[in-house]
């Protein structure tokens, strides 16, 4: 039987409203994303409490979803020196505060997570490099056709990418929020009704700092940098 893995008197590099992030205990490139308990998930709203309560195939659901579109995207495109505009996923493990979800970790500034778009806003560090990345990485949702239904700064990230044995360039990369997570699937029903649903997520995502172009599919920013 195997070992789980140990991440007892780890503390999570980051969390969501379902999911704790641990930086993985014996590989540098990756990541471990665990489900916390239904309990610890307080900050998500009444309904969607109940709702996973009452169906907890829910709780998976996203899992699920993510892990389709990233088969998906790579099934689509086998060529070795592909690398997709969002994270790279390797499976699964077993950990001792629950199944683990194996993701690419994107190194930033002396080994640490890369800066997330959020961070960059809310500090006022944005510049026009990173605006470039970005909408390269946006310019690809919508080339490759990914479904992705959480378009929010928290979910972008702007690091080095493991390439070929070494880091790459810096670059813009999802690394959350893909997949078609809508009850009724109607991104997965066609290219066209994707890149609706993909219009309406940037635009929700351009509220506050960014603006978003519809016509040219870009983002900017508010006001202008110098």
């Amino acid at each position: 039987m195997v070992q789980p893995l140990s991440l007892e008197g780890h503390t999570p590099v980051a969390q969501g409203l379902q999911r704790a992030v641990y930086l993985h205990p014996t590989d540098d490139t990756k990541l471990i994303k665990v489900l916390l308990p239904q309990p610890e998930t307080h900050n998500r709203s009444a309904f969607g409490n109940w709702a996973e309560r009452t169906f907890p195939s829910l709780r998976s659901r996203h899992v699920r979803k993510e892990y389709l579109e990233y088969l998906r995207v790579m099934l689509a495109n086998q060529a070795p020196e592909f690398q997709p505009p969002i994270s790279h996923m390797y499976g699964f493990v077993a950990t001792d505060q629950g199944l683990g979800c194996l993701t690419e970790k994107v190194i930033g500034e002396a080994d640490h997570l890369a800066v997330t778009l959020q961070q960059l806003l809310n500090e006022n560090q944005l510049t026009n490099a990173h605006l470039d990345m970005l909408n390269t990485t946006i310019t690809r949702l919508y080339d490759l056709n990914i479904r992705a239904s959480d378009l929010k700064p928290r979910n972008f990230v702007f690091g080095k990418r493991h390439e070929a044995g070494t880091l790459g360039a810096v670059k813009c990369v999802m690394i959350d929020g893909f997949g078609d997570i809508h009850a009724i699937p109607v991104r997965s029903m066609s290219r066209w009704t994707n890149h609706i649903g993909l219009d309406d997520s940037c635009n929700r995502m351009a509220r506050g700092s960014l603006v978003w172009n519809a016509k040219a599919r870009q983002f900017s920013a508010s006001p202008p940098l110098s």
